[in-house]
């Protein structure tokens, strides 16, 4: 009789686990596809949308690294359409000392993604290209959370070398760089 009720009870108990390992199973699958549904998503809003916006009109920001107070008084910007120069804008700072980096809202209201962006720090230029737009999801705890976005991407070229950080470090500045004419 005891061989029958422990039969039973570990007949129940495969049961039990069994059940538990499918719906494990089951939400484990669900967000395995959830993910790949919203990487499938982000391609294509990517191509869709991203890649079709032509004009940044938000505002970007870069950070300075390596310069000494005195050389960041007086920051010009130059914008280049193609290889002609088109603007070009003076900014003065009070700089913080306290602070190893210091951030840079550029002044330019729109630019194309096309454009190139010439900054003058001290006696160093950077030539900052390669902007563009990038589609990305909110995530939450179990995936992503509402519908997908475009987001601003940083400059994916400073001085021609790839950088995706906007960091303008002063080592990596050019000394004798010619401007393009006007």
């Amino acid at each position: 009789m005891f061989k029958r009720i422990f039969k039973f009870i570990g007949f129940l108990i495969c049961i039990i686990i069994g059940i538990g390992l499918l719906l494990l199973a089951f939400v484990w699958g669900s967000m395995k596809w959830n993910r790949y549904s919203a990487e499938k998503e982000a391609i294509r809003y990517q191509k869709e949308v991203c890649d079709t916006i032509k004009t940044v009109l938000e505002p970007m920001q870069i950070s300075l690294s390596g310069f000494k107070a005195n050389e960041l008084k007086e920051i010009r910007f130059y914008l280049q359409k193609g290889k002609l120069l088109t603007k070009d804008t003076v900014i003065k700072l009070n700089i913080n000392p306290e602070y190893t980096a210091q951030d840079i809202n550029l002044p330019f209201k729109t630019i194309s993604v096309d454009d190139k962006i010439i900054v003058n720090a001290g006696n160093r230029y950077f030539t900052l290209a390669g902007i563009g737009y990038y589609a990305y999801y909110n995530y939450g705890m179990f995936g992503p959370v509402g519908g997908c976005h475009c987001g601003l991407g940083k400059f994916e070229t400073i001085n021609g070398k790839a950088n995706d950080s906007g960091l303008l470090v002063k080592e990596q500045g050019e000394l004798n760089y010619q401007l393009p004419p006007w």
